[in-house]
């Protein structure tokens, strides 16, 4: 799978900034979640950039498993590591933040949080979309109580949490264009990349598409 979305979210890098629509304005709404934090800052699963261009903070680095996406944000940003979120190349405790946007519902979360955890001081915050997103997809998002209970099972006291829907402003072939310039057509739990076929089915069947995301904000437990 991780070479997959590797490659997927590399064809994407292009079209990305386009066509993420509902990324854009869930990374905006994690940014004000964080409000003005201080202190170095990892971007985990960075893309193109959308949360750490909110956040506006100097010195933030990337980690992404995309080459395309970790090079576009360190052109824009000044470092990005090509990596895997549920192995990070970092020492314990290298940064005062981990944050992440959009990204941990496509890891195993009780490493990828667990991770984010490890290598931060101060604390984590994230923006994962859940179950009752596209739900016509099959796509195999996370229960929002499960991601609760990682983060407390690993040392995390929540601070903030709770659930917004944010749609997808797009229907029909629209819709399919976004999956696939976004990288997002693959379907991990059937292990298929969704065919167009498969994708207008889909997109036809829905009557509003939104993604279910939940925020949370948390602060490390001394």
């Amino acid at each position: 799978m991780k070479r997959i979305l590797s490659v997927r979210f590399s064809r994407a890098v292009n079209t990305y900034n386009r066509w993420a629509i509902p990324q854009r304005v869930t990374a905006l709404k994690l940014a004000r979640l964080l409000g003005n934090i201080n202190g170095s800052v990892l971007d985990v699963g960075c893309g193109t950039g959308f949360l750490s261009e909110f956040l506006g903070v100097q010195g933030v680095i990337g980690i992404d498993i995309s080459p395309a996406m970790a090079k576009y944000f360190a052109e824009k940003y000044g470092t990005a590591v090509i990596g895997d979120a549920e192995r990070m190349p970092f020492k314990d405790k290298s940064f005062d933040w981990a944050v992440s946007s959009f990204s941990l519902h496509w890891t195993d979360m009780k490493r990828s949080l667990r991770e984010m955890r490890r290598v931060s001081r101060k604390g984590i915050a994230g923006s994962i979309p859940v179950k009752g997103s596209i739900e016509s997809s099959g796509f195999p998002f996370p229960d929002p109580e499960f991601i609760i209970e990682i983060l407390e099972s690993i040392g995390c006291y929540v601070l903030s949490k709770h659930i917004e829907i944010i749609d997808i402003p797009f229907k029909g072939l629209d819709l399919i264009r976004f999956f696939h310039y976004t990288g997002a057509s693959y379907n991990p739990s059937a292990k298929v990349i969704f065919s167009r076929k498969k994708l207008m089915e889909s997109a036809n069947s829905m009557t509003r598409s939104h993604f279910r995301v939940l925020f949370f904000l948390c602060k490390i437990k001394s």
